[in-house]
């Protein structure tokens, strides 16, 4: 037993003092030679195919272009193609032509919302606070600044520093203090009893293992409690780092003067300007209510005017005023009002009048800013100016607190320099300095994932010892030091650079070859197969359709859901307000976000409730999901809008004509032979039922709708 302990001492000893291939900095390596230079169309092939090689396998065919096409725009953009847009790149599918689509969709309006998903999940953006009671949050604006950041190609150096320290840069703009709300993203407990300075100690322990976890790949909230049992980081490193994050103020407060433990929100937010588009949808919203005003006062002088004398001197006897003003040759919206309370309250026009009201309020309301809406603001972070002593937590217990540490890095990567202020600007600076050899790495390495659906590093959020080794190393440092350096830092120059790779052009399709020698695809010997996320899942069936809506940023939108999902309790508003008009057919990156029942759809198809980051989505199969896209109302209405769709676009073809144009609605290709002459049985035998043509489409559009590759890359 001794001789065991012995060994484990030297075995840690040594992982100690090498240094693990992370923690080196990256350096240019030297572009692989191949044998045939046919294939490759960038230097990510060189490396790749030399890989190949090693291992004896050949890569996969290209993609065909309608596959391609829709591979790209779900990558880019999250949408798929039109048949105008695929059919355009089938006259000229040349690597020139993809290229100018590559460039035209990276300056889509719509490649942030597609980016910032898998961002929200690594900053747990939600709009409640999380436990039992739930509560609602503004940091919306956050959201959109997410989103707007990706659409310029913020350089990610900047991006980091203004999410980590946007208010600590001298004379902040309102833009980059919304940006801290990446950590104002923990969860946060206002639940009756609970100890404030416990609550704030989880709330800094989630900023340090969130900063480590997103920006270093490194699992440092191991080293909490005790030194790391497996990483090069101490219990002290760790609250070195907390240091830096320790100097907030308190989010939850007891009540004063109560005798009850009841708490109350007293963090941080600032007042939020109307962006554009607001003040665009306000004035909508408040012409909208003088063209229903108008037509009400119009109305209700229409019926005054047909009012008998008789009527008039009947009801002159128990209501005057009223009577008197709809005498008036011209009445005013109030008077309108007044008139229509006492004298047609229950006749037959009153439910005409009362649609107009009913319009005019809500209308109302939209140009205030919402029912739903508390002000315009947004959760930041701002230092306090008194700064807190912080110390080290004995076995991560917040009432046993042990020796004094000042902020600082760990030790173990490259030191924090001296003229950097000891805050959270320094520590966000000295995270995208070049002389830090994780983040470059780990952010190309995500950003592969999600093109390819595995990682060069496939333990994404781990780097460290316990991590998985890269499959191409070399790849990895030749694009961590290409995006650092060459691109500076900008993501789209990344994408770009990878989406143009014959690696990532290839065939998805199984080879028996590649099947038995690369069943995991380490070796990227196919292209990429995988399932959408669930967002993605519903923007692709809204956009099948023709329902989405591609209004952009505000408030969160509240789509159908079952009635009663809300089942919270607590002091908080647990009923539902459904969205109306083209709210309900949003993108999914603006729904509403309740940690406690996020929106069901999305729990089907694995959308994590972000109560803390999130490196990467599952991706399980179960009935529910059938069950999701063959049930739920919100599907069956998109059914339904896709056959009219159908029907209306296709009124002057035959039914075959008529099934491949529905298909490539979805799919981007034609159906094959086999697939077609099922799509007729299912459609004339539909027909032979009930002798609708309505119902038939109905079946043939849940049947596309349905399909695995309609929800998959």
């Amino acid at each position: 037993m001794r001789h065991f302990w012995l060994l484990l001492f030297a075995v840690s000893f040594v992982m100690a003092e090498e240094n693990h291939w992370s923690y080196e900095i990256p350096k240019t390596p030297k572009i692989p030679e191949i044998q045939s230079n046919d294939w490759v169309n960038n230097e990510i092939d060189f490396f790749i195919f030399s890989e190949m090689e090693k291992n004896g396998l050949s890569p996969s065919v290209i993609q065909s272009p309608e596959r391609l096409i829709r591979r790209l725009y779900l990558d880019l953009v999250g949408l798929p193609p039109s048949i105008n847009e695929v059919d355009s790149f089938l006259l000229d599918p040349s690597i020139t032509q993809y290229g100018q689509i590559v460039d035209k969709l990276l300056k889509s309006k719509h490649f942030g919302e597609k980016w910032a998903i898998g961002w929200l999940d690594l900053a747990r953006y939600a709009d409640s606070d999380g436990y039992q009671r739930d509560g609602f949050r503004n940091v919306w604006p956050y959201r959109d600044w997410v989103i707007r950041s990706l659409n310029e190609d913020m350089p990610y150096d900047q991006f980091t520093i203004e999410q980590i320290a946007g208010d600590l840069i001298p004379n902040a703009t309102e833009s980059q203090k919304i940006a801290t709300g990446f950590n104002r993203g923990p969860t946060l407990n206002l639940e009756a009893g609970t100890d404030p300075e416990e609550d704030r100690i989880k709330q800094v322990v989630d900023r340090v293992n969130t900063t480590a976890t997103v920006w270093l790949g490194t699992s440092l909230e191991c080293a909490q409690c005790h030194d790391h049992k497996h990483d090069p980081f101490s219990i002290k490193d760790y609250y070195s780092m907390f240091a830096f994050f320790n100097n907030t103020p308190v989010e939850g407060k007891r009540r004063p003067n109560g005798n009850d433990a009841s708490m109350d929100y007293s963090g941080v937010d600032i007042p939020v300007s109307l962006s554009n588009e607001e003040l665009l949808e306000r004035k909508r919203a408040q012409d909208s209510v003088n063209l229903n005003q108008t037509e009400y006062v119009t109305k209700v002088k229409e019926l005054c005017d047909n009012l008998s004398d008789e009527k008039l001197s009947q009801l002159k006897e128990k209501h005057p005023k009223e009577v008197k003003l709809a005498k008036n040759k011209k009445i005013s919206y109030k008077d309108a009002l007044a008139i229509d309370k006492v004298l047609f309250k229950k006749s037959e026009s009153s439910e005409t009048l009362k649609k107009l009201k009913d319009k005019i309020t809500k209308d109302q309301s939209r140009a205030k800013g919402g029912k739903f809406q508390i002000g315009y603001t947004s959760r930041v972070m701002k230092e306090m100016t008194h700064e807190r002593k912080t110390r080290v937590l004995i076995r991560g217990d917040f009432t046993n607190p042990g020796v004094e540490v000042i902020a600082n890095t760990p030790t173990s990567l490259p030191s924090f320099p001296e003229n950097y202020p000891k805050n959270r600007l320094g520590l966000a600076r000295w995270i995208v300095s070049h002389d830090n050899p994780l983040t470059s790495r780990v952010a190309v390495n995500r950003v592969w994932a999600e093109l390819f659906g595995r990682g060069i590093v496939t333990s994404i959020e781990d780097f460290g010892y316990k991590g998985v080794a890269p499959s191409h190393p070399d790849l990895l440092d030749w694009l961590a030091v290409k995006f650092q350096s060459t691109d500076e830092w900008s993501l789209k120059k990344l994408i770009k650079r990878i989406v143009l790779s014959s690696t990532y052009r290839q065939s998805s399709k199984f080879a028996n070859e590649s099947s038995k020698q690369d069943p995991l695809n380490q070796f990227y010997s196919r292209g990429p197969r995988n399932r959408l996320p669930a967002e993605l899942i519903r923007d692709n069936a809204l956009t099948i359709s023709g329902l989405l809506s591609k209004k952009m940023f505000g408030r969160p939108v509240r789509p159908k859901q079952p009635n009663n999902f809300w089942r919270v309790i607590g002091e908080v508003d647990n009923n539902y307000y459904v969205s109306e008009g083209e709210d309900l057919f949003r993108r999914g990156i603006y729904t509403i976000w309740r940690r406690s029942a996020h929106y069901p759809s999305f729990a089907n198809f694995d959308a994590p409730t972000r109560g803390a980051c999130s490196v990467k989505r599952e991706s399980s199969n179960t009935p529910l999901q059938a069950l999701t896209l063959l049930n739920d109302p919100v599907f069956v209405e998109m059914a339904r809008a896709f056959s009219r769709r159908i029907m209306k676009e296709t009124s002057e073809m035959d039914t075959t004509q008529q099934l491949d144009y529905a298909f490539r609605l979805a799919l981007s290709r034609s159906p094959s032979g086999k697939e077609l002459e099922v799509l007729k049985k299912i459609y004339f035998t539909s027909l032979d039922v009930d002798g609708s043509s309505e119902s038939a489409w109905f079946e043939i559009a849940t049947t596309i709708l349905n399909l695995h590759e309609t929800i998959t890359k």
